[in-house]
């Protein structure tokens, strides 16, 4: 068994473990951080490519939380977690969604004016910036379109470096591997990729050492003390794992219904990425954008037959994908299997949140039609497209259990924080029921937070890590 020592041992490389990471080294902590998957560079394989996902993420993807209907969701599974390959957007959290978060669940010291500092240090630390080159087609679609209905929508940051303002794409994702984990390993940190941690021992409230595999040997990491940043699916399957059964209980995430247009000129240019323009009108409770859309991605949302997807598809640069995101009322669980230890996630979609939907699909039906398109494909199994804009009011009301493929890309409140009568951890991320260990990932957000959580998370974690610091 390979045995290893540390003063502190973070479990899980995302944003939340990088932030941790680097500000413990900083201060002269022994640190070890930990990664299940595998360190690859950031441009190992091109974006949104089945390799990719293959490299990146847990499964290839392919995860779902299973309910009526199950909602297919997404970890990241390498070193620097899902920042390595996600749309690395940046919303400044809501703040009225922060000051109630500390009025409903008891956390001190917190609110929109506590966090905004740690925010603008993580922007001026990792750096986000707007594409100088101007949006994709698809993107000025949507803009146009919600001009027509006189909706606002604006183009959102990205955690990102555009060297060249006259290439349409391009540029350099500020991803963890790129920035937080260089920095913790130079300041003395430790990285460990290909470790799996799989259950911590302990003696009573105390933890001692964590067991799992590294690069497939049985392995014991030794600690003094525990932080688990493995995201709101894993961080509760090694806590219950080890015993800590309050967590779990509470799993929120963001349904997402996607449809897919068809424009009478080109829009569909890949070599832009991830589309940056959002329908802000109606936010925190929905969001209306457009996803990268690649012929394999248009396939996985149109429905019908092979043959008249292929058919489809020869059309495919005139075409492209958006969805619809809510801030789901819902609520799941996070398991442990039996023998096997993997996580089992349940998840029930409230009723409010397919009404939320579908009222949604008949706005951005409406919004697209304003601006051009000619055919919006419904997301409902052998529905025919809709072609004028009259028909858009049709899709209110139509998804149910039955009926809805529903996507999740933000996961969130399996150890919430705050008072011990709702959360999973204190105010600062410490574990209920345990002397040294503590969480410091999207778990600790109490609900949904609107918007891409990436940016609270990192503000979250550093206002945490900063407070043990001048605690000890």
């Amino acid at each position: 068994m390979r045995e290893i020592d540390c003063e502190t041992l973070v479990v899980g490389s995302g944003p939340g473990g990088s932030m941790t990471g680097l500000r413990l080294a900083e201060a002269g902590e022994d640190v070890v951080v930990v990664e299940e998957g595998d360190h690859y560079h950031v441009d190992s394989s091109a974006d949104h490519s089945l390799e990719q996902m293959d490299e990146k993420w847990r499964s290839g993807g392919l995860t779902a939380a299973l309910g009526s209907p199950k909602v297919t969701y997404v970890e990241g599974r390498c070193v620097g977690g899902a920042s390595e390959s996600n749309a690395g957007l940046y919303h400044e959290p809501i703040p009225e969604v922060i000051d109630a978060w500390a009025d409903d669940y008891g956390i001190s010291e917190f609110g929109a004016d506590a966090l905004a500092p740690h925010l603008a240090a993580v922007v001026d630390e990792i750096g986000v910036s707007r594409r100088p080159s101007g949006f994709s087609p698809a993107s000025n679609a949507l803009a146009a379109g919600a001009d027509s209905m006189g909706w606002r929508w604006a183009e959102i940051e990205r955690f990102w470096r555009y060297p060249d303002p006259k290439e349409p794409g391009g540029g350099e994702r500020r991803s963890m591997s790129e920035t937080l984990l260089p920095a913790m390993v130079a300041a003395g940190g430790r990285l460990l990729s290909r470790t799996r941690i799989d259950r911590i021992t302990r003696h009573g409230r105390r933890a001692i050492a964590a067991m799992g595999q590294s690069d497939g040997e049985p392995c014991r990491i030794a600690f003094k003390r525990l932080v688990v940043c493995a995201g709101a699916v894993q961080t509760p399957r090694l806590l219950r794992n080890s015993g800590w059964t309050h967590v779990g209980n509470e799993l929120t995430l963001n349904p997402m219904v996607r449809i897919v247009a068809r424009f009478p000129d080109v829009v569909n240019r890949p070599e832009f990425g991830v589309p940056v323009v959002q329908i802000e009108e109606f936010k925190p409770t929905m969001t209306l954008g457009c996803s990268y859309s690649a012929p394999p991605h248009l396939a996985m949302w149109l429905e019908g037959s092979p043959s008249e997807v292929r058919r489809s598809l020869e059309d495919w640069e005139r075409m492209a994908v958006f969805y619809v995101k809510v801030c789901g009322q819902g609520r799941g669980t996070v398991r442990t299997m039996p023998l096997l230890g993997d996580a089992l996630v349940r998840y029930r979609t409230h009723a409010a949140d397919f009404a939320a939907m579908g009222k949604g699909l008949a706005r951005l039906s409406a919004a697209l039609f304003a601006a051009g398109a000619v055919e919006v494909h419904s997301p409902l199994p052998g529905a025919q497209p809709l072609r004028k804009a009259s028909e858009a009011a049709s899709l209110e009301g139509v998804l149910n259990g039955r009926n809805a493929s529903l996507s999740a890309i933000h996961l969130h409140s399996t150890v919430r924080m705050g008072d011990p009568s709702r959360a999973g951890a204190d105010s600062f991320g410490a574990l209920y029921g345990a002397d040294n260990v503590w969480v410091n990932d999207s778990s600790l957000l109490p609900t949904s937070p609107g918007v891409n959580p990436q940016g609270a998370i990192l503000a979250i974690a550093r206002r945490n890590v900063l407070r043990w610091l001048d605690d000890r």
